[in-house]
């Protein structure tokens, strides 16, 4: 790169566009999990021989580029305004502050620190983010890892903050080993503490994929779809239409075998006054079909409160156990939320739990469960058709990072059983008018993790990390 300081700008358009086409394939609704790692490479690599403010230009733009494979989900799939399109400047702008921080530290030779603290920032924002923003680890980069199993076991330690700050790693560390003036002292160094996380990662991930777990027996799990009638009002046709063909499906499922029955999340709109009785009618479909059944509903209450309720119906005929979403979307949900975790009464199959679709989006909510020694979670849920890979991803990280087995129904996406470590045990699509089943075993039974125990941990060490560097690194707009 001797040539760089004759052509700046020629190097940054190219690091730009070099960035913005892997963050593109690499991220999003569906990625390629080896464009994410390479992503960042090229602006860290030309960070050090270039000036601050030119260094944030190509970082931001380039970001900003990449995160375009997210405009047509957030304005015509979620029909946001435009203006939501800013919190995608926000992780940009992390991205640049990630960037700014490592050249900072880089141009004064603090080269370690450099390839440390800019990972550690990334996974900060990161988990700062995920904390105050009202959908929660969404726009976390280390679900594009979800289907690389090696790499997903260390969120059982760290958290999905742990994949964050790898995802980092490489390009910080690259791009130190071949910045200007490197000694060999600082290659040793950088190579010692590379080889150290590499080795111990590695380690832990092999250790976690041969932990097993004291599993219960298997079950035949039966996930069911049905998005035939737009209508899903309970006072109209076709919300009696849905049950009708609900019904049908659940005896077929029972027939076949299957020893619990999951419905997708609000398949039915209802007052509360015919919630008994309605109720009344799914307890009899489990009890006579000898399933545990669980079913997702809308419920408007007569002064406003209104939820979106998962009913649990055991096969003995018992008492449901109700449970109303905590995470609620913005602009498109406007219920109250719940304040408790729904879990069931204790079995010989061991204890269950259940939670709908967007909770799953915040890590903290989960590791509830997994504190509750849960071994199996139950997922309504509703997709947007585009969004089902990541959706279930999410959930299949929440599950790694508690140890948990997951059974989630997402109507309008994917239909999916994952294990403890994130083993996709089944998985169908189940797209807009399309009525699916899938049948398949899964066993119950927790996995216990450090991160259920220690919780976020890694992010505190990842703050405390970045604050270390932001004062070492003095003034970022030095040309140095």
């Amino acid at each position: 790169m001797n040539s760089v300081a004759d052509h700046p700008r020629r190097y940054a358009v190219l690091a730009a566009l070099l960035t913005a086409t892997a963050l593109y394939f690499g991220s999003g609704l569906t990625t390629i999990p080896a464009l994410t790692w390479l992503a960042p490479v090229p602006v860290f690599l030309l960070a050090p021989r270039i000036s601050a403010r030119l260094t944030a230009l190509v970082a931001f733009v380039g970001w900003s580029l990449g995160l375009a494979n997210l405009w047509r989900y957030l304005l015509k799939d979620l029909e946001l305004p435009p203006p939501a399109l800013s919190f995608l400047l926000l992780l940009a702008a992390v991205f640049t502050l990630t960037v700014l921080l490592f050249r900072a530290l880089a141009i004064r030779r603090r080269f370690l620190l450099a390839a440390l603290t800019a990972p550690a920032c990334w996974a900060a924002c990161d988990y700062l983010i995920a904390t105050v923003s009202p959908h929660g680890a969404f726009t976390s980069l280390a679900y594009t890892q979800a289907d690389v199993r090696p790499v997903v076991q260390i969120v059982s330690l760290t958290g999905p903050w742990g994949i964050s700050f790898l995802l980092m790693l490489p390009a910080a560390a690259i791009a130190a080993f071949l910045a200007p003036g490197i000694q060999r002292r600082a290659v040793i160094q950088l190579s010692t503490a590379v080889t150290f996380v590499a080795v111990g990662t590695i380690s832990y991930s092999t250790w976690r994929l041969n932990d097993t777990p004291a599993a219960h027996q298997p079950v035949r799990v039966a996930i069911v779809s049905d998005n035939t009638p737009d209508d899903s009002n309970w006072a109209t046709p076709g919300g009696p239409a849905i049950l009708a063909n609900y019904t049908a499906a659940i005896t077929k499922a029972a027939q076949q075998g299957a020893q619990v029955v999951l419905l997708p999340e609000k398949i039915i709109d209802i007052q509360a006054s015919v919630l008994p009785s309605l109720s009344s009618t799914f307890q009899k479909l489990a009890s006579s079909n000898k399933v545990e059944l669980v079913v997702g509903l809308t419920v408007f209450g007569d002064r406003g409160n209104d939820y979106n309720r998962a009913l649990v119906f055991p096969a003995d005929g018992g008492a449901p156990t109700a449970y109303d979403k905590h995470h609620l979307i913005p602009g498109v949900e406007p219920y109250a939320s719940g304040n408790s975790l729904g879990l069931l009464p204790p079995s010989p199959q061991g204890r269950w739990g259940v939670l709908i679709c967007k909770d799953l989006d915040f890590p903290a909510l989960a590791r509830q469960y997994g504190k509750a020694d849960v071994d199996l979670l139950l997922v309504p849920a509703l997709d947007f058709d585009n969004d089902g890979w990541l959706h279930s991803r999410m959930a299949l990280l929440r599950g790694v990072e508690n140890g948990i087995p997951i059974a989630r129904a997402g109507s309008k996406g994917r239909l999916t059983l994952t294990d403890q470590h994130g083993r996709m045990i089944s998985e169908q699509s189940a797209l807009s008018n399309q009525s699916v089943t899938m049948i398949g075993q899964l066993t119950p039974g927790i996995a216990p993790t450090p991160y259920t125990r220690w919780g976020d941990w890694f992010a505190y060490l990842c703050i405390v990390l970045t604050v270390i560097g932001l004062v070492r690194s003095g003034s970022w707009t030095s040309r140095r």
